[in-house]
């Protein structure tokens, strides 16, 4: 059975995207999708920011959770609005970027 699932993802853009300064190509984004598993789920996720040129990192967190929950982050809210009764749906949040060192 597919669930909602929240991700914590640590990725890295191609330099000039999302218009972030020179050497910001990483940062963290909260995304939301569905899936069985959190194995698919990131399986998902990878693929889908593969056909942007851009790379899943690692996941700092990753859990199912219920379509009506409210969370604690408005961003989070409105990702869930997003995906909510489309099961196909990989919805990305704000790219909180670093400059790595």
């Amino acid at each position: 059975m597919e669930r909602m699932w929240r991700i914590r993802a640590e990725i890295e853009v191609e330099p000039g995207d999302l218009d972030l300064d020179d050497g910001y190509t990483k940062g963290f984004m909260n995304v939301v999708t569905w899936a069985s598993t959190d194995q698919l789920a990131r399986g998902k996720l990878t693929a889908y920011l593969a056909t942007l040129n851009w790379k899943l990192l690692g996941v700092e967190e990753s859990f199912p959770m219920d379509p009506i929950y409210a969370a604690s982050d408005s961003e989070v809210n409105e990702l869930v609005d997003m995906a909510r009764g489309n099961p196909n749906a990989i919805v990305l949040g704000t790219m909180h970027s670093y400059l790595e060192k």
